[in-house]
C-alpha cells in the first residue's frame, strides 16, 4: 500500500451497503441504494436525539429550524455533487480542497471531520443509552453502561470483519421510518393550530440559533462522495441521492416535529429531551407506542453506530496513506483499520459519559459546519459558471454564519460549555503542529497489514 497517494485505494468503501454489494457481487449503487444510505445516514438517532433540544430552542417553531438546517444541507449537498463530478472518483473534502491547492487546509479539515465522527458515535450512543433506560428504569448509570456497551459491541462486530457488519439498510430505514411517521400521523390527524399559539413564543432568533446547534441531525449525505466509484452512473445519479435524501429528511423532521407538538406540550417534550421521542410515542398509542418510539431510537441508533465506525475507520485509515496521522492509526488486520476503530471507539464512549447531550450536539454541529463551509467555499472557487458560484458562496456564508451564531449563543448563556468544547479542538491543534513537525518523509512506509 503506497503512502503519500492523494486517490483512495480500490477496494476501500465507507459504508457497509457498499461493502456488502462488493462482496456479493450485485454490481454497483443504484438511486434507490445511495439515497437509502444518505437517508439512513441522517435519520441515524437524528430526530431521536434533537427533537427536545430543537423545541428548548425554538418552541413553536422548531419545524422551521429544521427547514433552515435543511436548507444548508441542501446547499452542502450540491456543492458536493458538483465537486465529486468534478473530480471524477471517491473522495471527500480532503481530496476537494487538495485539488484546490491547499493540502495543509485538507489534512486539519479531514482531522476535525474525524472528531466530528467521534462526537456523532458519541450521541448516538448517549440516545440509545437514555432510550434503553427509559423503558427500564436503570438510571444514569444503566444509560452510561449501555451506551459504553453499544459502541463496544458494534466494536466487535465491525473487527469481526464486514460480513458481519452487514445491516440489512432497507429494512431498517423503512422500519425506523414507519415508527417516526405512524406516530407523528396520530398527531398530524389531530391538528389543531391553536397548540403553535403564539407562534414565535421564545422568538424568531431560537431559529437561528437552532438550525445551527441541531445541524448534526443532517450529518451523513457526505458519505456518498467517498463511494462515488461505486454508485451506478455516478453523474446522474449522486446529485439526485443527495437531493433527495434530504428534502425526505427535512419532510420527515417537520412531520414528526409538528405531530409531536400536537400530542405532547412543549414543556413535557423539554423536560424529557433526552427521550422526547418515547413521551410522544405514549401519548399517541399508550405503552406500545412508546415500545415503538424506544424500538426505533434503539435501531435507528445502533445501525448508525454500524455505519459511522465503519465509515470513520476509512477515514483514519486513508489519511494515513497520506502521511497526514502517524502510520500506527493505520494498521490492517485482513484488511480492517483496527487500531482505527479502536481509538474511536474509546474516544467516543468517552463523550458519550458527558452529563447531557446539549453540548455533544453542539460541539458536533459546529464541527460538520465548519467543514461544509470550507466544502461549499471550494465549489464556489471553482464551479464554472454564475449561478454556481452563488450557490457555493451562499452555503459558505451560511454555514460559517451559523457556527458564529452558536458560538455566540454559548458565550452568553452556557460559557462554561464553550469553554469544554474549546478543549479538544485545542487538542486538535496542539497535536497536528505537533505531528506536522515530526511527520515523516513521503517516501515512509505504509501501514503495515
Amino acid at each position: 500500500m503506497e503512502s503519500g497517494s492523494d486517490r483512495q485505494p480500490s477496494g476501500w468503501s465507507y459504508h457497509p451497503r457498499t461493502e456488502r454489494h462488493r462482496k456479493k457481487g450485485r454490481g454497483r449503487l443504484r438511486l434507490r441504494d445511495a439515497s437509502a444510505m444518505a437517508i439512513g445516514g441522517m435519520i441515524g438517532g437524528g430526530i431521536f436525539t434533537v427533537l427536545g433540544e430543537t423545541i428548548r430552542i425554538a418552541g413553536h417553531l422548531a419545524f422551521l429550524t429544521f427547514v433552515l438546517a435543511g436548507a444548508l444541507a441542501g446547499l452542502t449537498a450540491h456543492s458536493y455533487a458538483a465537486l465529486a463530478r468534478r473530480t471524477g472518483r471517491s473522495g471527500g473534502p480532503d481530496l476537494f480542497l487538495r485539488e484546490e491547492g491547499h493540502p495543509e487546509l485538507a489534512a486539519l479539515t479531514s482531522w476535525f471531520l474525524a472528531l466530528g465522527y467521534v462526537a456523532t458515535l458519541a450521541v448516538y450512543a448517549f440516545t440509545f443509552g437514555h432510550y434503553l433506560e427509559s423503558v427500564t428504569g436503570g438510571g444514569l448509570a444503566f444509560a452510561r453502561f449501555a451506551s459504553a456497551a453499544i459502541i463496544a459491541l458494534f466494536l466487535v462486530v465491525n473487527l469481526r470483519g464486514v460480513g458481519a457488519s452487514s445491516l440489512t439498510e432497507d429494512a431498517i430505514v423503512f422500519t425506523k421510518l414507519l415508527i417516526l411517521v405512524t406516530i407523528a400521523g396520530v398527531g398530524m390527524w389531530s391538528w389543531s393550530s391553536a397548540r403553535l399559539e403564539p407562534l414565535a413564543d421564545v422568538g424568531i432568533g431560537g431559529v437561528l440559533v437552532g438550525a445551527g446547534s441541531i445541524f448534526m441531525a443532517y450529518e451523513g449525505f457526505e458519505l456518498l462522495s467517498y463511494d462515488y466509484d461505486d454508485i451506478e452512473r455516478p453523474d446522474h445519479n449522486l446529485p439526485r441521492a443527495l437531493y433527495l435524501s434530504v428534502a425526505v429528511v427535512v419532510a420527515v423532521y417537520v412531520i414528526v416535529t409538528l405531530g409531536s407538538q400536537m400530542l405532547v406540550s412543549d414543556e413535557l417534550i423539554v423536560q424529557q429531551r433526552e427521550v422526547a421521542f418515547a413521551a410522544v410515542g405514549e401519548q399517541a398509542l399508550g405503552t406500545v407506542g412508546r415500545f415503538l418510539a424506544v424500538g426505533g431510537a434503539v435501531l435507528a441508533t445502533s445501525s448508525a453506530i454500524n455505519a459511522t465506525l465503519f465509515s470513520a475507520a476509512r477515514l483514519v485509515r486513508d489519511l494515513t496513506t497520506r502521511d497526514e496521522l502517524p502510520n500506527v492509526l493505520g494498521t490492517t488486520r485482513r484488511g480492517l483499520p483496527t487500531t482505527a476503530m479502536w481509538l474511536l471507539a474509546v474516544l467516543a464512549g468517552g463523550f458519550a459519559m458527558a452529563p447531557d447531550v446539549e453540548q455533544l450536539l453542539a460541539f458536533g454541529s459546529v464541527t460538520f459546519l465548519t467543514v461544509f463551509a470550507l466544502v461549499n467555499q471550494a465549489y464556489a472557487r471553482t464551479a464554472r459558471t454564475v449561478g454556481g458560484q452563488i450557490v457555493g458562496f451562499a452555503g459558505a456564508a451560511a454555514c460559517a454564519g451559523a457556527v458564529g451564531v452558536v458560538v455566540v449563543d454559548l458565550a452568553r448563556h452556557d460559557p462554561a460549555a464553550l469553554a469544554v468544547m474549546g478543549v479538544p479542538v485545542a487538542v486538535v491543534l496542539a497535536l497536528r503542529v505537533l505531528y506536522r513537525r515530526t511527520r515523516p518523509h513521503s517516501d515512509s512506509p505504509g501501514p503495515t497489514t
